[in-house]
């Protein structure tokens, strides 16, 4: 948890909230936006926008070269309603959009109980046996833990919470070695996350082995397994710039969560090239233009670099579409990138972006009773994977400032931690993609036809081909 410290008076400084960070509207489902910041495409809206607001154009770089197609953000609104801009340029013809943010899917306070769509079913015993018991990466002890309350929820009504870390410790964990995949090709895989565990050193320094756990310690030169730095416990920016939470002994509120996908993907399909990119913040939150700039980046590689796979556990309502986003995830799909996004965590229909898109392989969560109550779900969830409970890799120490609970040490942390979510959902099917494509020699494209789309796969009403390894 991200709490309070002094305020330089001797007061006690409240949480940073979502809305210190995001706005939020109710228009249509609701969705959450960046303040002060519009979205616009094309030479004419940017001039109409920087006039009719006051605020100045913070140019893209396009590393795919298309011109006035790429959309540009206007920054620093002068007393303009980014909602009202927005209405006025749209009715004047032109092309604006906010810039979304979504949130990340690791958490759920609700019941893990079967989803309401399937509890007919399940009581009639038309499944039959529970496929799902079979899974290793469960035996939670703390299911008693009252700190299970989901700040991630995509519902930005929830925007006023403080955010807490609702990772648990996996006490006594240990992970036989395991043959990595048969020879051949080794799948490359992008998680757009809160980066890869590290640390500093004695010195203060920046050490990014300092908190890697020994499952993601990514032997090789390069590392087969690495990314950009998310720390434990970081400074935490807000709306007005400069103010900033400092670390204060509190896990941060989706701190580890990189970490912890990149351990699932490692123990499912070990030998997989894994490179986490930091693009969530410590609260949770994830900003349009940024996922969309690090999609068309991945994008731009060449062949030989261009990840096979891209992993996204983030996800939100929109304002009618994201069309920024979608522009990126469609570059991606034309360069061959198979997209993976979580579908969320709020036990709802609605369609969550980028899960939602066509072109993204939406995932939702399985347990071992079948789908949780907190999964969402509807046509647009292409598959489910287990996603209640799961155990993977963490910072390697980390002991936090919350007290014991009945004789518990609900924050100390020893490379292992249980976490619940469609966040963990989405990369087991990352890694069943992996292994598909090394075992059936084939490229990613394919393997999403032979695990997703197959006709003979077992599918779930409404949750989409159930993938489990």
């Amino acid at each position: 948890m991200t709490t309070t410290g002094d305020d330089g008076n001797g007061r006690r400084r409240p949480p940073p909230r979502w809305s210190d960070r995001v706005a939020v509207s109710d228009i249509g489902n609701g969705f959450a936006y960046v303040p002060g910041t519009i979205l616009v495409r094309g030479t004419e809206a940017q001039e109409r926008a920087t006039d009719l607001t006051g605020g100045r154009i913070e140019r893209r770089e396009d590393p795919l070269d298309r011109g006035v197609r790429i959309w540009q953000r206007v920054v620093e609104l002068k007393d303009v309603d980014p909602l009202v801009a927005i209405e006025v340029l749209r009715s004047e013809g032109f092309e604006a959009q906010p810039e979304h943010v979504f949130f990340a899917h690791g958490c759920t306070a609700c019941e893990t109980g079967p989803h309401p769509s399937l509890l007919a079913e399940i009581a009639s015993g038309a499944f039959g046996a529970d496929p799902y018991r079979a899974n290793p990466y469960r035996a939670n002890p703390y299911r008693a833990n009252p700190y299970r309350a989901n700040p991630y929820r995509a519902n930005p009504y929830r925007a006023n919470e403080a955010p807490m870390s609702t990772a648990e410790p996996a006490a006594g964990r240990s992970l036989p070695p395991r043959p990595p995949l048969p020879p051949g090709r080794q799948p490359r895989i992008v998680i757009l996350d809160t980066g890869l565990a590290g640390g500093t050193d004695a010195n203060g320094q920046t050490n990014p082995d300092n908190q890697r756990p020994a499952v993601l310690a990514g032997a090789g030169n390069p590392p087969r397994i690495g990314g950009t730095i998310d720390r434990a416990d970081d400074a935490i920016e807000l709306l007005d710039g400069p103010t900033t939470f400092p670390p204060d002994g509190y896990l941060d509120p989706v701190a580890g969560h990189g970490t912890f996908i990149a351990g699932l993907v490692e123990q499912l399909a070990p030998g997989c090239q894994v490179r986490v990119e930091r693009k969530i913040r410590p609260l949770g939150d994830a900003r349009e233009v940024e996922i969309s700039d690090a999609i068309d980046a991945e994008a731009a590689l060449p062949v030989q670099e261009r990840p096979d796979i891209l992993s996204m556990s983030f996800g939100g309502t929109v304002f009618e579409d994201a069309a920024v986003l979608r522009m990126a995830v469609l570059a991606a799909r034309q360069k061959g990138i198979v997209l993976v996004a979580s579908a969320g965590n709020d036990g709802v229909c609605v369609p969550q972006f980028p899960a939602a898109f066509d072109e993204v392989i939406g995932v939702g969560a399985v347990g071992p009773d079948g789908p949780p109550k907190w999964t969402n779900y509807g046509d647009w969830v292409d598959a489910c994977a287990p996603g209640v409970e799961l155990v993977s890799a963490f910072f390697a120490s980390f002991d936090g400032k919350f007290p014991m609970m009945n004789s518990v040490d609900i924050d100390s942390f020893h490379e292992w931690a249980t976490w619940s979510g469609t966040s963990f959902s989405g990369p087991v099917v990352v890694a069943a993609l992996a292994r598909e494509m090394v075992i059936g020699n084939c490229d990613a494209g394919e393997a999403a036809r032979r695990v997703i789309r197959a006709a003979h796969l077992m599918r779930f009403p409404c949750l989409g081909t159930v993938v489990n390894l």
